[in-house]
């Protein structure tokens, strides 16, 4: 980022929202290094920390930031004497637009790249937590294999964490279930992923080609103890009259898989997978329902006040072709 922020040095302000009109009577002008000074100090909420990172002396940064908060005439930053900083409500508005901005200042050098056959960049990538083991590595392995002059920066994180990504411009696009999406998120649906359920080789019901809620409902249940999975599942037992107890919790996917591969109960799960063997060496069996059960939808999410970036876009297309295939594999 460090050429196009020397080469693309200033920028007008009426990607902040200040019309022409206004910059002929008021000729500010900020530099896309103040700005990024601002990000990596608002991430950081510290000169000292921020100073590290972008390995500039902490007087140059915090002389650089407060230029900039003359240019644009508000207060950016709360400076506490022994407790860093905290961003003023100004601060928080401007984050968002002032990361959109490097990005697409990042965009311009990563089109003329293009040019010449290449495709350089770093893409912002959120998963849900219980999505990341099976889908993100290879997702990243094989697009990366295709684009080496591609990054990742990888989040994973509950919904609310990847939304508040999305909508404060620190993720690209997320890859996550269409579950309490506001507004102001565009999601993309790729695949329907009705739930299943998972239990020891041994249980009872491990020789029957479906199984039903009623079936499963005296028996211990082990839950994956993660936000809005916790209710889905559970609210799956409403059609029977009641819902299962946990006997064990775990919010690690791979800990539920494990204590049902070792006899301690059922669970449910709606992601495929491509093993039914744990780390430990021991199996479970997938069963699906008999019961007319609610699916979740797996897409990509983006924020609509955010414009994507060409890369973004090559991204979001290889998501859809990679998942479709993961579907008719599964």
């Amino acid at each position: 980022m460090q050429v196009f922020l020397t080469a693309l040095h200033f920028f007008p302000l009426k990607t902040l929202n200040i019309g022409a009109a206004s910059m002929e009577n008021h000729p500010l002008r900020y530099s896309l290094r103040q700005l990024r000074y601002f990000v990596v100090t608002a991430e950081a909420l510290s000169f000292t920390a921020a100073a590290k990172r972008l390995h500039i002396s902490q007087p140059s940064i915090s002389t650089a930031l407060g230029d900039l908060e003359v240019s644009f005439g508000v207060q950016l930053f709360i400076r506490h004497h022994a407790s860093g900083l905290s961003l003023t409500q100004a601060g928080r508005d401007l984050l968002g637009q002032a990361r959109n901005l490097l990005k697409i200042a990042e965009e311009l050098q990563t089109t003329a790249k293009e040019m010449d056959g290449r495709m350089t960049g770093s893409i912002a990538l959120g998963c849900l937590v219980s999505l990341a083991p099976p889908l993100m590595p290879a997702l990243i392995s094989r697009f990366t294999s295709e684009h080496a002059g591609i990054s990742f920066r990888t989040v994973e994180a509950h919904q609310d964490g990847l939304l508040r990504g999305l909508h404060d411009g620190s993720l690209d696009i997320a890859l996550t279930y269409s579950l309490d999406l506001t507004e102001d998120i565009a999601f993309t649906p790729l695949l329907s992923l009705p739930p299943y359920a998972i239990l020891p080789k041994t249980h009872r019901l491990a020789r029957v080609r479906k199984v039903s809620l009623a079936d499963l409902l005296p028996e211990p249940y082990v839950m994956l103890d993660l936000p809005h999975s916790r209710e889905y599942f559970a609210a799956l037992f409403d059609a029977v009259g009641s819902r299962p107890v946990p006997a064990f919790r775990s919010s690690q996917p791979e800990v539920v898989r494990g204590m049902v591969a070792n006899g301690l109960g059922y669970s449910l799960l709606n992601f495929p997978l491509k093993s039914n063997r744990t780390v430990d060496g021991e199996e479970f069996v997938i069963k699906r329902f008999k019961d007319n059960v609610n699916a979740t939808m797996l897409g990509i999410a983006q924020s609509r006040a955010m414009k994507p970036r060409q890369l973004v876009h090559r991204f979001a297309s290889f998501c859809e072709t990679y998942i479709e295939q993961l579907h008719i594999d599964a």
